[in-house]
């Protein structure tokens, strides 16, 4: 089963993004283990972050990931941003790309398919995002199975955190479907047919996480704790603070006491 990284956004001290800071991050995840990376999905901030910082980070994930796949997530509000981030990621040899339905608002499937369908003359993979709490719009299973069956896309980023979903997913379209969402990733790696894990938490722990996605090792429960604290301390803001990655506006650090008690982060 293969694990993706759910890649960060380092910001430096001018709340510049710190590509440095990124090729280190990216480097030292490859050292430990990590197969592959999504860059500038919800915990890459891809909502807060101009065309061309996406590109400028897409592009040196791509240049220091060492053969390692990587799947730039795409979306935009702008057709034109979606297609100078698929033309680079492609240029630059991503892997593929990741697509989510339009964000915020909630359409029907043949509005999320016209979507997809923009994409199927670039010459790349795309996954579809299912992610309707982040997003607002589900990629239904008959959806994806359609879409898949006419080559619009490759395979799915799944975030619903659906065991059963996963299952039948996994069952009816086997080693195309990842589960995202480190809650569920201890349960879903068993589960038959997934292609792989996307974690945000390998981004932090990762000699843990592989621990117990990939050897199996019977640490679920200090798993779930690592989850719970994270969110309640802030989400991808509190792993940020723990790599020293930095925030930026809207997004702020937070507070040193709620970060108390958190293991620290395996980054050198």
């Amino acid at each position: 089963m293969q694990i993706l990284a759910s890649l960060l956004t380092p910001f430096d001290k001018a709340g510049r993004v710190d590509l440095a800071r990124l090729r280190a991050h990216v480097l030292w995840l490859a050292a430990q283990g990590v197969d592959g990376f999504v860059p500038t999905a919800v915990d890459g901030e891809f909502l807060y972050l101009a065309d061309r910082e996406r590109e400028a980070v897409h592009r040196t994930v791509l240049d220091t990931a060492r053969g390692r796949q990587v799947w730039p997530c795409v979306w935009d509000p702008n057709p034109a941003t979606v297609t100078y981030l698929v033309d680079s990621a492609r240029d630059h040899g991503a892997a593929g790309v990741v697509f989510s339905p339009p964000v915020a608002y909630r359409v029907d499937d043949r509005v999320i398919r016209s979507t997809f369908e923009s994409l199927a003359t670039k010459g790349i993979a795309v996954r579809a995002y299912h992610d309707p709490a982040a997003f607002g719009s589900p990629v239904s299973e008959r959806l994806f199975a359609s879409m898949r069956a006419d080559k619009l896309v490759t395979g799915m980023l799944d975030a619903s955190e659906d065991l059963w979903r996963l299952a039948r997913l996994g069952k009816e379209l086997p080693g195309s479907v990842f589960a995202v969402g480190d809650r569920v990733s201890f349960e879903a790696r068993s589960v038959p047919g997934l292609a792989g894990l996307v974690s945000a938490l390998v981004n932090v722990w990762p000699a843990f996480c592989l621990r117990v996605f990939r050897k199996g090792e019977q640490l679920d429960l200090a798993l779930v704790d690592r989850v719970n604290r994270i969110r309640a301390a802030g989400g991808h803001r509190a792993m940020k603070s723990l790599l020293r990655m930095g925030c930026r506006a809207p997004m702020i650090e937070p507070l040193d006491d709620v970060l108390l008690g958190l293991p620290p982060s395996e980054a050198p």
